[in-house]
């Protein structure tokens, strides 16, 4: 997860991280979704959207730019993608706070994501507490 975190921006594929850490892609592909109850490819792209969703919020960045510095390939997959998690492109999320209140937008950022399924998290919180 760290891995995932410090490089959502760069192309990042399971089977490279297999190889540098000397696992098997297919048994890495099912301890990444047992444990965390969501797949590789779908974490990576929840990564992303989160991170492009608070540089619409706090910057005044081209939404080609976020694309870019989020990791996305293409801008079309990530208006796909934004839309598909948000409702919403990009564009129309950004001009939704745009003339809000900075509490709105403050509110807005704390909005907490799930990525992890119940049980995952607890056991995060439990590897992290001991």
């Amino acid at each position: 997860m760290h891995y995932i975190d410090e490089h959502y921006s760069e192309e990042l594929l399971l089977s490279d991280i297999a190889k540098q850490q000397e696992l098997d892609l297919y048994y890495l592909s099912h301890l990444f979704k047992e444990s965390f109850g969501i797949t590789f490819q779908n974490y990576l792209s929840k990564i992303r959207r989160e991170h492009a969703r608070q540089l619409l919020l706090l910057t005044d960045y081209s939404l080609l730019d976020i694309s870019i510095a989020c990791g996305f390939s293409d801008p079309k997959y990530f208006n796909k993608a934004f839309k598909a998690q948000y409702g919403c492109s990009p564009k129309e999320y950004r001009r939704s706070f745009q003339n809000a209140h900075i509490e709105q937008q403050q509110k807005s950022m704390l909005t907490t994501q799930d990525f992890l399924s119940d049980d995952a998290s607890l056991l995060m919180l439990e590897k992290y507490t001991l």
